[in-house]
């Protein structure tokens, strides 16, 4: 009798516990025949913060919620969406959010990560859609010390950078005679720089010359007094916090605005060359006049100008430059650069240059891309969630990132029949491939009733 009397309480403990807490004990599947008990009629609120509204969000969404739906069951939860736009910024949405106290937020995207991380150190936040997580969050790595990937706060979540490191390899396997890369940036687009130079350092590790070449992300036409140095375009923007090298920290101040450092609005940072460059690749643009053909420092290289002061390059000069200089151009994942492309595109081709993109957006005016899908990022991110309604503590729940395993190599077309060349059959093309393919087809998905 004392055993069952103890065992009485311990249940009625238990029950009441998980009531106080609205949290499920396990992400094991439960089966549809089981009686629903009062510690089953918990329901988390949920608000979803997309930094815009666009496919790609939607789809991150889409993927974190089927992975709600399959671990806890659609009645234990609700998802309020709201998206920024020209007239709801980030913060608004934040602040808003945070009036209405969720039990969680889900953010797709940088601004609204940073807005929600702003107006909150208790509630849980679940973010993708960032490239570098570290960076965003300015995540210090004290004593030179390895990041273990956590963030040491009520923020985790899944990571949308590509593999690099197969990116490399996608431009090796796609250029035919790899001399020399270019590397495309704007001071403000911290997300590219950011990749840029880890693409940079696996260039190193296999002895390719690279050079970078400063695009604005709006303006046409480049002003600077010397070639390829950057100034800042803009007084509002700053450099990469997460950029290892490049830093320009004699800062000036623009107009009324005095403030001076790394993270200051005039701070910005040079185009970089690697140590093996040596001029550009070997055979360059044919001469167009006689003058040119004579001329001994005639190459693809516009150094003969550093002297002088140069008020305005367009952008067409720009891209010139850099496909006379380069075998094959890197755009990252997620460029700020395009509304470039057409021009970027037009202009390689026209070279017989090849364009790595990193998505399959810039990859619309580039020879070939990798392709990842976002519904898997999600997906993901709400294995994450799942963890945190458990039980887990967020602040100690790594960062994760997608599995280059999922990745899909594609190549555009209508440009490889302009260079007349032929891809295996491990590529797709880019057009065919994206009018058919299914968002989500390829992430395994985890059954609820165990199915």
């Amino acid at each position: 009798m004392r055993n069952k009397l103890l065992s009485i309480v311990l249940t009625l403990t238990l029950c009441l516990s998980l009531v106080a807490c609205k949290e499920s004990t396990s992400t094991e599947p439960v089966t549809e025949n089981a009686d629903e008990s009062p510690s089953d009629s918990y329901q988390y609120n949920i608000t979803a913060l997309l930094s815009e509204d666009n496919s790609y969000n939607q789809i991150l969404l889409e993927g974190f919620t089927d992975a709600l739906s399959d671990y806890i069951g659609d009645e234990h939860f609700t998802i309020t969406t709201a998206s920024v736009s020209e007239d709801t910024t980030s913060e608004m949405l934040a602040t808003d959010a945070i009036k209405a106290s969720p039990d969680m937020i889900f953010t797709a995207g940088k601004s609204t990560l940073l807005a929600a991380s702003d107006a909150t150190d208790s509630i849980p936040i679940i973010s993708t859609g960032i490239v570098d997580f570290k960076g965003t969050l300015h995540i210090a790595s004290l004593g030179g010390s390895t990041w273990d990937k956590t963030t040491g706060r009520n923020i985790t979540g899944i990571s949308s950078k590509p593999s690099i490191v197969d990116q490399v390899s996608l431009m090796i396997e796609a250029t035919e005679d790899l001399q020399t890369v270019g590397i495309f940036f704007s001071p403000e687009d911290t997300d590219a720089i950011y990749q840029n130079e880890i693409f940079e350092a696996y260039l190193d590790q296999a002895g390719i010359p690279w050079k970078e070449y400063l695009i604005p992300v709006e303006e046409t036409t480049i002003t600077e007094s010397v070639p390829q140095n950057s100034t800042a375009l803009t007084p509002s923007k700053y450099v990469a916090a997460s950029a290892k090298q490049g830093m320009d920290n004699d800062v000036e101040a623009l107009g009324e605005d005095s403030l001076v450092g790394l993270n200051s609005p005039s701070s910005t940072r040079v185009a970089l060359v690697s140590d093996f460059w040596s001029g550009g690749k070997k055979v360059a643009k044919k001469a167009t006049d006689e003058t040119d053909s004579n001329n001994e420092d005639t190459d693809s290289d516009i150094s003969s100008e550093d002297e002088k002061d140069i008020t305005e390059i367009t952008l067409e000069d720009r891209i010139t430059e850099a496909c006379n200089e380069c075998s094959a151009i890197y755009i990252p994942f997620g460029s700020l650069l395009t509304d470039q492309m057409d021009t970027i595109g037009t202009i390689a081709q026209e070279s017989d240059v090849v364009i790595v993109a990193g998505d399959s957006e810039i990859g619309e005016n580039a020879l070939v891309t990798l392709f990842s899908d976002p519904y898997s990022y999600g997906y993901a991110a709400g294995k994450k969630a799942v963890r945190v309604f458990n039980g887990d503590d967020i602040s100690t729940i790594k960062i994760g990132y997608g599995s280059s395993d999922d990745s899909v190599k594609l190549y555009n077309g209508t440009i490889v029949e302009a260079f007349g060349i032929e891809f295996p059959k491990s590529f797709s093309e880019l057009n065919e491939f994206l009018s058919t393919y299914e968002y989500g087809s390829n992430t395994v998905r985890y059954s609820i009733a165990g199915e």
